[in-house]
């Protein structure tokens, strides 16, 4: 019996018994549509992630310091990062071929994160500054910033360091307290927070009048972003860059590094494409589940068509005939589940990712992988029901 008479066998075979074959479909679907979601959402995640980061770091590369502490016994040596960069740095390194521009790298805070000291009469203390823009403050004394603000210097502390400062808190309403030399108004206090919060707020047109260095008591920094010529070698200045930091620093010990933001993206990438490979075996387990219901119902119908086999077998049917016409039959119900699979899941990827912030991707690599993978599932769930239909004896199966 020819391969295409085999398949049309099977597929009349499966066409006579619809419902209980749907149902059997129905794991394979779930499975398949689960796997080809999660994987479409880690690829839409892994190209946002891609994309973010060449949008905020084209040419950008990051230098920082590792200093080495050496032991009382000095056999063993611990590296540390350190605050070890300065202005001065960055105006130096400037002046290096290839180089457009130098900034100072804030660390964890961000850039719009300063500390300053903050002085009331005989009290002292050293606070975080966060600039305000457009958030609401929750404020228990006094008031939240408004328009008439811009013409003074306003902050609004945390209900925390307001109390290192002044008791009863609400005494620091109106008072002026100096920061880094420079005067401003309290006119609020937040409400206590569970959580760490920032301790001083100014508003941004306060920020614009008093720039960060006048009110930044930091004067030195972990690391520094360098922004290089889109035609430049980055190893051959980040060599120059080291060249030049040796020179300027000539008395500490310790290694200069370079974080490279291409380096973190195919970091994150792989990251990501491993969680999403572990949700997608996790999720892929309901395969299993459809696979077993599939080797059932072959189990069954080979039970029902004992007759049919020992006949088929009687006139000459070949034990390979009747194997391949099982194993047909199994593969037609997993990729028919497989398919549908794929379009309900590509449906479902679109619908959730309308509340994602990012869109997710179907792969021509995904739609074959799910492909392959119920096609590879009727094959092993349906191999043993098929061989044992091709093993039974003729005389007894007529019986």
């Amino acid at each position: 019996m020819s391969i295409i008479n085999l398949i049309k066998a099977a597929v009349l075979s499966v066409k006579s018994h619809k419902l209980r074959v749907f149902l059997t479909m129905v794991g394979i679907i779930i499975g398949i549509s689960s796997v080809v979601t999660i994987l479409a959402i880690g690829e839409g995640l892994k190209a946002q992630v891609t994309q973010s980061a060449k949008d905020t770091s084209v040419n950008k590369i990051t230098v920082y310091f590792e200093a080495e502490n050496i032991n009382m016994d000095g056999l063993e040596k611990n590296s540390e990062l350190e605050e070890h960069f300065n202005k001065g740095d960055c105006l130096e390194l400037k002046k290096i071929d290839g180089i457009q521009n130098v900034e100072p790298n804030q660390g964890m805070m961000g850039n719009n994160t300063i500390t300053a000291n903050v002085t009331y009469f005989d009290k002292n203390t050293t606070l975080f500054i966060n600039e305000y823009n457009d958030k609401k403050l929750n404020v228990e004394y006094g008031r939240d910033f408004s328009k008439e603000d811009s013409k003074i210097n306003s902050i609004v502390l945390s209900n925390k360091d307001a109390k290192k400062l002044f008791d009863p808190v609400d005494k620091a309403i109106g008072s002026g307290i100096n920061v880094n030399g420079v005067m401003f108004e309290a006119i609020g206090v937040q409400a206590p927070v569970d959580i760490a919060s920032l301790d001083i707020n100014l508003s941004s047109s306060t920020i614009e009048k008093h720039s960060m260095e006048e009110i930044n008591s930091d004067k030195s920094f972990d690391s520094i972003n360098i922004y290089i010529n889109s035609k430049s070698n980055k190893d051959q200045i980040f060599e120059n860059v080291q060249k030049q930091l040796k020179l300027s620093h000539p008395e500490v010990k310790g290694e200069y590094k370079l974080q490279d933001p291409e380096a973190i993206t195919k970091a994150f990438e792989k990251i990501i494409s491993g969680i999403t490979m572990f949700i997608a075996f996790v999720t892929g387990i309901s395969l299993f589940v459809g696979g077993v219901g599939v080797m059932n119902i072959m189990y069954v119908s080979v039970t029902e068509r004992r007759k049919e086999i020992g006949i088929r077998r009687a006139i000459g049917a070949k034990p390979i005939s009747i194997l391949m016409q099982f194993l047909f039959e199994s593969i037609i119900v997993t990729g028919m589940g497989g398919i549908i699979g794929i379009l309900l899941g590509y449906l479902l990827s679109k619908i959730i990712g309308v509340f994602l912030p990012f869109k997710p991707i179907l792969t021509i690599g995904s739609f074959i992988g799910a492909t392959l993978t119920s096609v590879i599932t009727g094959i092993v769930f349906g191999i043993i029901p098929a061989y044992n239909a091709s093993k039974l004896d003729p005389i007894k199966a007529i019986r």
